[in-house]
């Protein structure tokens, strides 16, 4: 039995099924049952669709400030195609060997004023904008020039296991790739399963910062292989990398916004369509909600 004190939720883990129960609450909001509910339903769906499980974790940190979720959503659509190309060149849009998962997550907002200054809205902040209401008697902060900006978007990936024979034995694209990236075409036979995976995370890496808005700086992409030693909110290994990508999908509006369901391998929506035909709406969260 898990205790989770960050959403007052106790949950039983089964074993035999792979899935969290809850058997307690505590006054638990709404949302937290919503986000619970998602998750379940995410994870559910992989394995009973017989789809590639995901063993990475891929986090791009953009350059610039995209606040438009349409042309975060192409750029996704450009790193996918890049992968099955690459990856999985025979069994193109064949979730069961091999799948990608894309979520869009935004920062938080920051007030800004006129002086330049950035502040995260909803955090106890320091600042020297402080005047002196004369009808209260009391000192607040100025908001007359400020206004509030929205965050900006980065975005998690999850991706399935690269066989290793795409590495031992590569094609033209692939030898590129690795020519691009360590400088040689050919990984020796003999290499280390531990090597290996260190190579195939370099090459994912590669393939991300192809795309014209990853920054070159080593924070700018961030690889992480599944580990079933650690946990995001009492979910462990790949179901953790769900519940991380996934924590902020607090009602319904936020989950279309933050899944990119024309992009991945499971389809959450009802609705499916291409990139170019996909009705395109940016959806703004609510802090109080």
């Amino acid at each position: 039995m898990k205790s989770n004190l960050k959403t007052d939720v106790v949950y039983e883990y089964d074993a035999h099924t792979g899935k969290n129960t809850i058997i307690s609450l505590n006054e638990v909001k709404q949302y937290k049952l919503h986000l619970f509910e998602l998750r379940n339903n995410i994870i559910s769906s992989i394995k009973n669709d017989n789809i590639a499980l995901p063993q990475y974790h891929i986090i791009i940190t953009y350059y610039n400030h995209y606040n438009d979720r349409s042309f975060i959503t192409r750029k996704h659509r450009f790193i996918r195609n890049q992968v099955e190309e690459i990856f999985n060149p025979r069994y193109r849009n064949q979730s069961d060997k091999s799948s990608i998962f894309f979520f869009c997550e935004r920062h938080k907002r920051k007030l800004i004023s006129s002086c330049g200054n950035r502040y995260y809205l909803f955090n106890q902040v320091k600042t020297d904008n402080i005047v002196k209401n004369t009808i209260t008697n009391m000192k607040e902060y100025d908001l007359v020039d400020s206004e509030v900006s929205e965050g900006a978007y980065h975005s998690h990936i999850l991706k399935s296991e690269i066989p290793d024979s795409i590495i031992l034995q590569p094609n033209g694209k692939v030898k590129k790739l690795i020519r691009e990236t360590f400088g040689y075409e050919q990984v020796k036979q003999n290499t280390d399963t531990i090597s290996l995976q260190k190579i195939k995370k370099d090459l994912l890496e590669a393939v991300c910062r192809r795309c014209d808005i990853v920054g070159n700086s080593k924070s700018s992409v961030k690889v992480v292989l599944a580990d079933n030693q650690y946990y995001w909110d009492n979910y462990y290994g790949w179901e953790g990398y769900i519940a991380y990508a996934t924590k902020t999908c607090y009602n319904p509006y936020m989950m279309m916004d933050v899944i990119d369901n024309d992009n991945s391998s499971l389809s959450i929506f009802p609705a499916r369509q291409p990139i170019k035909q996909a009705q395109k709406k940016t959806i703004y969260r609510e802090e109080n909600e």
